[in-house]
């Protein structure tokens, strides 16, 4: 199963002027980057976008492209964001489309701490 993550861990030892506002901020990150992944995300049947959503688990929030949803493996997720070679004997070069990439770009640019965080640092 080939998936394709972007992962953020909370981690109040290492950042001790955040509180609980802080892992909200993560989630609120993670659904903006899961939405700007989904549009990104190269579109034939709307499975890529649709496989595109956020996890979260103690102080992990994890957004994932790919994996088995809705009784389909979405196999082609990592192809899709990275490229390399496909198809019947690899012989299919497919381009890296870096949907999740640039997807966090794109969440990370500007005042992003302050939208997320608050502006604590």
């Amino acid at each position: 199963m080939a998936e394709v993550a972007v992962s953020m861990k909370w981690d109040k030892r290492k950042i001790q002027s955040f509180d609980n506002n802080g892992k909200k901020g993560l989630i609120r990150m993670g659904f903006d980057i899961a939405n700007q992944a989904r549009r990104n995300a190269p579109y034939l049947t709307g499975a890529l976008s649709n496989s595109i959503r956020v996890e979260e688990n103690a102080d992990l929030v994890e957004v994932i492209a790919g994996g088995k949803m809705g009784g389909k493996d979405i196999r082609y997720a990592a192809i899709q964001e990275f490229g390399g070679k496909a198809g019947r004997n690899r012989s299919v070069t497919i381009r890296g489309k870096h949907y999740m990439q640039r997807a966090l770009d794109n969440i990370m640019t500007g005042d992003y701490l302050k939208k997320y965080f608050g502006g604590v640092a």
